[in-house]
């Protein structure tokens, strides 16, 4: 029995054989896996609060206090942290306060409480409040701040009241501020840069510390010792601004090189790698923007650059004529004010909440 033949059919294949070259191939695939890489690893947007909600920024040196602040601010209550290796994101709609007057004892000027007396209590803030805890490590600072910046509404700049300022502390406050201050020169004339707030916190161990050794009679002594404690932080910090100036006019390699390599081993993988598929993407042309404005409005997008190198060398943190002071700050267009507050005690935050609603 004679076989039936299969019939053949008349579609023609969309793809010509001839058409699927090699470096055909290889191309489809490069731009293939330039989209997924984008797809998987760009950097999003930050996110944003609702509608006319202030975007506020925690940025401070490790161990400044700025999670604890956080905690406080957005529950009532600071419980103990851990050094953060990424942004802390809330919306803050109430201001949490001691309902009832707690048995405490005096010690500077605040008042520490006994949790077992006080109760808290909210009170809805009229504009809700964006409020972001940045990473403090030398790796990953530039990066979350250039990341933020733009869409600030108000700096905190923390450090530890008690053992921040002298040594070591007080030089790593330095040059974070120095990373601050030439992010802010970056930004656009059309962007005028956020209030920055000095915060010293800790007070409470700050002021206690003061009142045994300075004065028998602690209520004499309570504005006395916090006025005098300001003015040796803006002394101390003033003085390793200025080293800074010096050393950025006469060389460009700062010490931020040195303290990115500090503590290297601290940093987990994932942040490496995301390092590097940053540094490939920039390759593209595809690095992290920024929105600008806190609120929710369209506004312009602005990048910054996230290497702390490059920060340092096209930021124009000290563009003023001699030495550092905190007067020519503001005559640059950034406004700095000082501040003290503590966790543990009772209305520690007061001076911070003022600031913030001053905004």
């Amino acid at each position: 029995m004679a076989s039936v033949p299969h019939p053949t059919p008349e579609v023609l294949s969309l793809v010509s054989p001839g058409s699927l070259s090699p470096l055909r191939i290889f191309i489809s695939l490069l731009v293939l896996l330039v989209f997924l890489l984008v797809a998987l690893f760009s950097p999003k947007s930050p996110k944003k609060g609702p509608k006319g909600a202030r975007t506020l920024l925690l940025v401070g040196p490790l161990a400044s206090g700025k999670t604890a602040l956080f905690s406080k601010v957005l529950y009532g209550a600071a419980p103990p942290t851990h050094t953060s290796i990424k942004e802390n994101e809330a919306v803050v709609k109430a201001r949490w306060e001691e309902a009832t007057a707690p048995v405490a004892a005096e010690k500077g000027d605040l008042k520490l409480e006994d949790d077992s007396s006080a109760a808290a209590v909210s009170h809805a803030l009229t504009t809700p409040l964006h409020l972001v805890d940045t990473p403090g490590h030398p790796r990953l600072r530039a990066r979350s701040l250039a990341h933020f910046l733009p869409a600030a509404d108000g700096v905190v700049f923390t450090i530890d009241g008690q053992t921040g300022l002298s040594g070591k502390s007080v030089r790593d406050a330095a040059e974070h501020l120095h990373l601050l201050l030439s992010l802010l020169s970056l930004l656009p004339p059309s962007h005028p840069a956020p209030p920055v707030l000095i915060l010293l916190t800790k007070s409470d161990l700050l002021s206690s510390t003061s009142s045994s050794t300075s004065s028998p009679s602690p209520a004499a002594s309570k504005p006395k010792s916090l006025t005098l404690t300001l003015d040796r932080a803006r002394q101390s910090l003033a003085r390793e601004m200025e080293r800074r100036r010096l050393a950025s006019t006469s060389s460009s390699t700062l010490a931020g090189a040195g303290a990115r390599l500090e503590g290297l081993e601290a940093i987990p993988a994932s942040a490496s790698s995301a390092s590097l598929v940053q540094t490939i993407l920039g390759a593209f042309g595809l690095g992290s923007k920024s929105t600008l404005g806190g609120g929710g409005g369209e506004t312009a997008v602005v990048g910054l650059p996230e290497d702390e190198a490059e920060v340092f060398d096209k930021g124009e943190a000290f563009a003023f004529e001699g030495s550092f002071e905190w007067s020519k700050l503001e005559e640059m267009g950034v406004k700095v004010e000082w501040a003290v507050a503590s966790v543990k005690a009772r209305e520690g935050t007061k001076k911070w909440w003022e600031w913030v609603e001053g905004l």
